[in-house]
């Protein structure tokens, strides 16, 4: 049982400790209550954007990198569709250091033309060699399009196109960081060896006096009814075998129990190299070169992707039909479900108990947890896993996984 500590200061950062003596380094994790999401369609790809300018130096830290690695520190950062989140790894003895790099980005990021003229070229230059430049990278672009058409859901976290990065203007790029990176948007944890009277100094020390306006991001979204039927699309593509893919709206990561039904249900389905999709239809047939499902959490909802690299013999209907068949053999209660399961849920259960072990994971995971509403699943989610019944996990996907109310993408390759 992991125990937290959380307090907010007045400018409404909020706060997470935990105390971890087993290490020699202290984490301080900050999430930023802003995602793809929260773009506006005419200039998306902005929450990635930030994602390089937040290390492009700030009023008293030219160069963020630089100070990070002369204090013995590294730092990283990833956006998705929900959040924003940058994590600074150092020692014991320069942790207020991190403290200082920190705070400092927040409240006076340096965007001007300059630094903004050199990360939109490397976004752009990211976007070209992601998306146009390798095999199924326009993927995600194709599934949101089929499964939205209102929903800010709709276009993946690098954009969707290159001209809403490279055609922003700095006044753009300024109202976006003064709208969502101020205190009361923020979460920040730190775990690691220091004591929380330490944490409460240092955090009111280095960002009690950030003063931005405006309040919280309200996440409000509009949400699109669920699937009443199944499409189809038809894409090319630059890989060399035709593909299927069929996706299904999910629940909210907030629905937690049903959220990881879905996630043991794709673990249960092709997870492994004796799931059935591998020992039916790659291992055990002629027409499919790789095919696996897996459940993508979102905090509103998530989706179902169950997919097939095809073989030159079979068609994209007879793919999905073979898809859906295995999908449907597998969502039953069997003997042979129920090993698999308990397998599953023992290597499960061995993953969470080393990530209890890591102060990076513990310190993503209470920020994570906090922006959905419940800091304490932390301490939740092992005991939720370890109580699922297969009958449960089965109750789900026949909810959710109904075969025609689906999305299905055909991609044949590309012609010359």
């Amino acid at each position: 049982m992991h125990k937290i500590n959380r307090f907010e200061l007045k400018n409404g950062l909020r706060v997470l400790h935990m105390k971890d003596s087993s290490r020699s380094t202290i984490v301080l994790n900050t999430l930023y209550n802003v995602g793809a999401r929260d773009e506006d369609a005419s200039r998306t790809g902005f929450a990635h954007l930030f994602e390089h300018l937040m290390f492009s130096g700030s009023k008293h830290v030219p160069i963020f990198d630089k100070e990070v690695e002369e204090a013995g520190g590294q730092n990283n950062a990833f956006t998705n569709n929900d959040f924003t989140n940058y994590y600074l790894v150092m020692p014991k003895e320069n942790i207020e250091t991190a403290f200082w790099l920190e705070s400092d980005r927040m409240k006076d990021l340096t965007i001007n033309e300059e630094s903004l003229g050199v990360q939109k070229g490397v976004v752009v230059e990211e976007f070209k060699q992601r998306c146009f430049n390798s095999p199924f990278g326009m993927l995600w672009h194709h599934v949101r399009e089929a499964c939205y058409t209102k929903s800010s859901y709709r276009w993946p976290t690098i954009g969707l196109v290159t001209e809403h990065i490279s055609e922003s203007t700095l006044k753009d790029v300024q109202d976006f960081y003064n709208k969502f990176y101020k205190p009361q948007n923020a979460i920040l944890s730190i775990v690691g060896d220091i004591e929380l009277t330490e944490a409460k100094s240092l955090t009111e020390k280095w960002f009690g006096d950030i003063e931005k306006e405006g309040e919280r991001n309200p996440n409000q979204y509009l949400n699109e009814a669920a699937f009443s039927e199944t499409l189809t699309s038809k894409h090319e593509d630059l890989s060399p075998n035709n593909a299927v893919f069929i996706v299904w709206k999910g629940p909210s990561a907030r629905d937690a129990k049903e959220a990881l039904c879905l996630e043991l249900f794709g673990e249960l389905l092709g997870g492994s190299e004796i799931s059935p999709l591998q020992m039916k239809l790659v291992k055990g047939g002629q027409d499919f070169n790789g095919a696996e499902g897996f459940y993508l959490k979102g905090i509103d909802e998530g989706l179902f992707i169950l997919y097939g690299i095809l073989n030159e013999e079979i068609s994209h209907e007879d793919a999905v039909n073979q898809l859906i068949e295995t999908l449907t053999e597998t969502a039953i209660v069997s003997e042979a479900n129920q090993y698999r399961l308990e397998s599953i849920i023992n290597r499960l259960t061995t993953q969470q108990l080393i990530e209890a072990t890591q102060p990076m994971q513990l310190a993503q995971k209470l920020c994570y947890y906090e922006n959905l509403g419940d800091v304490n699943f932390i301490n939740e989610e092992l005991p939720l896993i370890e109580s699922l019944t297969l009958d449960e996990i089965i109750r789900v996907v026949k909810n959710y996984l109904v075969t025609a109310h689906s999305r299905i993408i055909h991609y044949s390759p590309k012609q010359a």
